[in-house]
């Protein structure tokens, strides 16, 4: 039985800032139950309940870092940092076009 893909792709409507906002919503959502995790699994009765505990808290820092991180790129973003993608560069260069 085939399963059924769940990632769907973004409306071309979006912008780069509203795509990256959306997917930094989704970590930070992620970041929470990792933690939630960390903490039952921190006073579990289980014998490697603490090992397990330490993994979910790890994962929650990397999380932390990516939201970080999509924080800054949209920063730089408005900034203007970012130039035009390389296929749209000013003057037709890069249009593949050598007549």
């Amino acid at each position: 039985m085939a399963e059924k893909e769940t990632y769907e792709a973004p409306p071309a409507s979006r912008s780069l800032e509203e795509l990256i906002e959306a997917e930094r919503g989704n970590l930070m959502q992620v970041q929470g139950m990792a933690r939630c995790l960390y903490d039952v699994l921190l006073y579990s009765d289980d014998d490697d309940g603490t090992m397990h505990a330490d993994v979910a808290q790890v994962i929650a820092r990397l999380i932390a870092e990516s939201v970080d991180a999509l924080e800054k790129i949209v920063r730089r973003f408005k900034a203007g940092e970012f130039g035009p993608p390389p296929n749209k560069a000013p003057g037709g260069a890069g249009s593949g076009s050598s007549t």
